[in-house]
């Protein structure tokens, strides 16, 4: 009997991997998580600094004394 060459055993095992449908949920959740969670968090980072900043800006013009 032959036996299979490592490359031919490498083709096989890239051939099942290929088809292979294990985790492909996971996956999607994980891009989605990517497009849409991670931006997110820095959109609302941003925001948060720009709100801070028009707050301090506030206090500063309400502390300043009136003719």
């Amino acid at each position: 009997m032959d036996r299979p060459t490592p490359t031919t055993r490498l083709i096989r095992s890239l051939r099942k991997l290929a088809h292979d449908q294990q985790g492909a949920t996971t996956l999607e959740w994980a891009l989605l998580l990517g497009v849409i969670a991670i931006p997110s968090y820095y959109i609302i980072q941003a925001s948060l600094s720009a709100l801070v900043a028009h707050y301090q800006m506030i206090t500063t013009l309400n502390a300043l004394p009136f003719p």
